[in-house]
């Protein structure tokens, strides 16, 4: 009695309620006569009473069949709800993306790519935060996010990572820096300059001086700040250097507002994109996210 009853079964009913044949009901579901007869036969032996009479060659609902007809009904509706809900979200996405961003993305860049998702998906809410370098990967792993617009942080089978970019990071002086002229610069010369950092630069701090250590290339660290367009000025202004991403300094070496040394035999790279968990595939919204991302990095860039 306390068991789940079938859809399929109250489904029977509630046809067999409207047209009163068997035969009837059986064409309606695309099913066998004795399949009919069989389901709802199981029915009232779940139910432990009885659902049908027979008046000729018609079935009605007894007073019992009435009263679980009316449940019946409304439960297959809510059944149909849920399937009309999940077929809208399987083909235009979630109504709410939970979206982390590290820093070093500029406003400018979220705003349109926000815009252009409003655009798409209107109904669609998005929750955005920012976070720390580092952090994309167990964000993920939490579940504590949908996406993270990121650097690649290092593999792991829990994540899966969609590029939008692979870049360089470059290390930038004014354009009347003593080095700027130069057209390659030692490690000696770096070592002798300070240096501010982006706290939100695609790479954590104990990550950057340990791939730095590889070449054997050491910075005197002046400070770190948080705010971008507060790195550019100081690095514009004074005799400060600085390590950031091509694609966001691209208006700035344009305009030779900044100038990038070459020190180093390989470039430092890095690539960006969304992280997602494996385990749950891009949706439709978020794949059209990762589109609208990926032309405004192509602008930026």
């Amino acid at each position: 009695m306390n068991d789940p009853l079938d859809s399929r079964q109250l489904k029977a009913l509630t046809v067999l309620a409207k047209n009163g044949s068997v035969t009837q009901t059986a064409r309606e579901l695309c099913v066998t006569h004795s399949a009919i007869s069989h389901s709802l036969r199981n029915l009232e032996g779940q139910v432990g009473c009885r659902l049908f009479c027979r008046l000729g060659k018609k079935v009605t609902l007894t007073e019992a069949g009435e009263a679980l007809r009316h449940y019946a009904e409304r439960a297959l509706a809510e059944m149909q709800q849920a399937r009309v809900a999940l077929t809208d979200l399987n083909q235009w996405g979630s109504r709410r993306l939970r979206l982390a961003v590290e820093a070093i993305f500029p406003s400018p860049f979220l705003a349109q790519v926000l815009l252009d998702f409003h655009r798409a998906f209107p109904l669609s809410v998005i929750q955005l935060e920012t976070c720390l370098p580092g952090q994309a990967a167990s964000l993920v792993a939490s579940q504590a996010v949908d996406l993270v617009l990121a650097a690649k942080p290092p593999a792991d089978e829990s994540w899966e990572f969609h590029p939008l970019l692979a870049d360089v990071i470059h290390l930038v002086v004014n354009a009347g820096h003593a080095l700027a002229g130069k057209s390659q610069v030692s490690r000696a010369e770096v070592a002798a300059q300070s240096c501010i950092l982006f706290r939100g630069c695609g790479h954590e701090r104990q990550g950057l001086e340990a791939l730095l250590g590889l070449r054997d290339i050491s910075l005197n660290i002046a400070g770190e700040v948080e705010n971008l367009d507060t790195v550019k000025k100081l690095v514009q202004q004074t005799q400060l250097m600085s390590l950031l991403p091509g694609w966001v300094i691209a208006p700035e070496l344009r305009d030779r507002g900044l100038v990038s040394l070459r020190f180093g035999r390989k470039p430092i790279e890095q690539s960006w994109g969304l992280l997602h968990a494996r385990a749950r595939p891009l949706n439709h919204a978020e794949s059209m996210l990762w589109k609208f991302c990926g032309q405004q990095m192509a602008c930026l860039a």
